[in-house]
């Protein structure tokens, strides 16, 4: 058994991103894997954003940082469900990760080269955008937000890159939702 945490940054409870992690959700527990979904809109331990000069490097975990490092050191799965806005992720997981995947608990740093701390642990991502996926294929788009992703993020911090997934041309209507939707496996 698996454990998976399915992060969601949307603030719309009745988006496709919601659809999403309901789907991932129900795939898994059909195969017994235990489930959380975290709306970081939400969830009780929001954090506020991240100010850099006052934490810089050294600062004691707050409160809700334990409480979030918890969460991924928990999982063997992580699920990032988000709305493709302006060339990048929502603000609110940004600051996610500014906050919670720091120093000392996801990578430290080894005679000035970096090295991830939170080794086995797989990451799929899910991405929607209201744009046709070719058009984010064309620009480079795809390419760099996949890229910023693995690199900066995943890897930087010893993690698997399992899926990464761009689904385009969603309007309000969702259009093709169902496809997307059954795309999704455990």
């Amino acid at each position: 058994m698996k454990n998976v945490l399915v992060i969601v940054a949307n603030p719309k409870e009745d988006s496709l991103s919601f659809a999403i992690a309901n789907r991932v959700k129900k795939v898994n527990e059909d195969i017994k894997n235990s489930v959380e979904i975290l709306d970081l809109y939400k969830d009780e331990k929001r954090q506020d954003f991240f100010i850099y000069e006052e934490n810089a490097f050294h600062f004691e975990p707050t409160k809700e940082m334990l409480y979030y490092q918890e969460k991924i050191k928990k999982a063997d799965e992580i699920v990032i469900v988000f709305p493709y806005w302006w060339g990048s992720m929502p603000a609110i997981l940004k600051n996610f990760f500014d906050w919670n995947l720091s120093a000392g608990f996801a990578y430290t740093y080894e005679k000035g080269t970096p090295k991830g701390l939170l080794k086995g642990k797989d990451v799929k991502v899910y991405t929607t955008t209201g744009a046709p996926k070719f058009f984010y294929f064309l620009n480079g788009a795809n390419r760099r937000l996949k890229k910023m992703f693995k690199d900066q993020i995943i890897e930087f911090c010893a993690m698997n890159l399992k899926e990464f997934n761009i689904f385009g041309g969603i309007d309000s209507g969702f259009k093709g939702a169902q496809k997307i939707l059954d795309s999704i496996k455990a």
